[in-house]
């Protein structure tokens, strides 16, 4: 049987619509509509097909809102505080004895460098360096330690700290405010502070000492520098919400606190949950919450964004032999290893890390990282923020009334408790019961107070009434809105639109491939079967000549 005949035997036989009818129809013009037919379906069916597979292997998304009442996961965000103007009169008194480089010798050296190479004829060169006049830069000419002295401490910044969970408020002073606060040093801010909260509250509210309340920019004679911040300068702070312990970034999603205002951050928890997919991969959870980041000796959780930036850090000090302050430095910047900024070091190292930074190309290596290494997590958290100002009228007498209930009250249930532990020493029993009696006395002061406004000590705030910025971040409720990635089109689907069209078009299921493999199988059974036909006959006229040399012998 040739080819022509399996064909038609296939055609006849097969369970494709229409397709016996091109060699069974009567006549020959029904034989080539049917054959029109099956030809533009099954074109149609392979251009749709592609289509289709084309979108799967988009992955494209959809997102799922729903809203977990109640939610028992709930996170609770935490706080980033920068000061915009960082130094403090502790730092202004290291500028005067010399033990720290001041910005106005920072200033001078710049000029200078900026002399020689304006003198030389090289005006860009002098451009350049008179350009690195800004606080970032002069950060960079510090050691990190002399950096984080200049600046103000938690004890300097803080002034008041209340969790609110209900009507119950807890309230504490000084100290750090009795909160779990992480130090961060930033180019742009120097000291900032990441206030980590527990999750049960449904407040936190922090009162800041502003430190340049009563100084005027430029009046100190070691403070004459920072021209190129001219448009950048501000007094306040920079606050920013986050998930609990990433590395901040203050001034890309931070907002303003002005002095002397009352603000209110009121925020919605969002979890995103992503997909993963080829074109868009994600970390899983549970690999995201085993790796950390580092800056100056301090870790981080994971984030996309905190990994990109230690990623980078490496390129650099690897490619240029310094740290780049934008970037997340693992080892503290030293004599070998420095800013790329350091001016200390003489103008032409700088200009030539400077050259090495613009060779790298760190948004092309920033953007596959990104793709690669540094994958966004699956599961994280967002706050959509609402935030609001308006004036504190608080008095300082209130605030200093307040203060003590706070503190008298909790040095009585601290005290309490250290007595009734029998395995405490006796010391330790009579310290606490001076304390219990030395807030007893001071409850009695003011449950016996005539005049609530007679107090005595240093006040809380001062009279000019910018010295401090109020700030309490509040969610708007306990539901949490959570957003689900999923696949616009599954395995599923595509295999059921695929379906769906072989049918519309050909009737075309799973069957067919098995009348493939039927024809391939019969075609190969035939093909035996002529061969061993072909054998046998080989054999029989082979058989004949042994008789007809024997009767030829005879015959001799």
């Amino acid at each position: 049987m040739g080819l022509r005949q399996d064909f038609e035997l296939f055609c006849t036989a097969t369970s494709l619509r229409g397709v016996a009818k091109t060699v069974k129809a009567p006549t020959r013009s029904l034989r080539c509509i049917w054959t029109a037919y099956v030809a533009a379906m099954a074109a149609f069916l392979v251009t749709c097909v592609c289509f289709i597979v084309t979108d799967y292997l988009s992955y494209k998304t959809v997102i799922q809102t729903t809203v977990v009442l109640n939610d028992p996961g709930l996170s609770w965000p935490a706080v980033t505080v920068c000061g915009h103007y960082p130094f403090t009169e502790s730092g202004r008194q290291l500028w005067q004895s010399g033990q720290i480089l001041s910005p106005t010798n920072f200033s001078r050296m710049l000029r200078a460098h900026a002399l020689k190479m304006f003198d030389a004829g090289n005006h860009i060169g002098a451009e350049e360096i008179l350009a690195s006049d800004s606080k970032r830069i002069y950060y960079q000419n510090l050691e990190p330690d002399d950096a984080e002295k200049l600046s103000h401490t938690a004890q300097q910044l803080f002034i008041f700290c209340i969790n609110a969970t209900g009507s119950f408020m807890e309230m504490s002073s000084g100290d750090g405010c009795a909160l779990q606060l992480k130090l961060i040093s930033l180019p742009d801010y120097f000291n900032c502070f990441q206030v980590q909260a527990t999750p049960t509250i449904d407040s936190l509210t922090v009162v800041l000492r502003v430190t340049d309340s009563h100084h005027q920019h430029g009046a100190d004679p070691h403070e004459q520098a920072f021209v190129q911040d001219a448009f950048q300068q501000a007094s306040g702070f920079r606050v920013q919400l986050q998930e609990h312990d990433r590395f901040p970034e203050p001034t890309d999603r931070g907002i303003h606190v002005a002095p002397g205002k009352m603000v209110e951050m009121a925020y919605q928890p969002v979890r995103l949950i992503e997909v993963g997919s080829p074109t868009d991969a994600c970390l899983p959870e549970t690999m995201a919450s085993s790796r950390r980041v580092l800056d100056l000796g301090r870790d981080f959780a994971y984030s996309q964004e905190g990994c990109l930036r230690q990623e980078l850090g490496r390129i650099v000090l690897k490619a240029c032999g310094c740290h780049f302050a934008d970037l997340l430095r693992e080892t503290p910047p030293n004599a070998t290893h420095p800013y790329c900024g350091d001016y200390r070091r003489g103008v032409e190292p700088v200009l030539r890390s400077r050259a090495c930074l613009q060779s790298l190309n760190l948004p092309s290596l920033r953007a596959n990282l990104g793709d690669t290494h540094c994958l966004k997590p699956c599961h994280y958290h967002d706050f959509e923020m609402v935030s609001s100002k308006t004036i504190w009228r608080a008095a300082d007498w209130q605030l200093h009334w307040l203060a003590l209930q706070a503190k008298s009250f909790r040095d009585l249930a601290e005290a309490s408790e250290r007595l009734a532990d029998l395995t405490a020493s006796s010391e330790q029993r009579r310290q606490a019961e001076a304390s219990i009696q030395s807030a007893k006395n001071s409850l009695r002061d003011f449950l016996t107070a005539k005049n609530l406004t007679a107090i005595s000590g240093p006040q809380v705030l001062e009279p000019s009434g910018r010295d401090f910025a109020y700030i309490t971040v509040r969610r708007q409720t306990r539901n949490t809105i959570q957003k689900t990635e999923t696949l616009s089109l599954s395995f599923s689907a595509l295999m059921s639109q695929v379906g769906g069209l072989s049918s519309l078009t050909l009737g075309l299921t799973c069957a067919f491939a098995v009348e493939l493999l039927e024809l391939c199988l019969l075609k190969r059974h035939r093909k035996k079967v002529s061969k061993a036909s072909e054998g046998c006959a080989e054999v029989a006229d082979n058989s004949l000549v042994p008789q007809q040399l024997q009767q030829q012998r005879g015959m001799i």
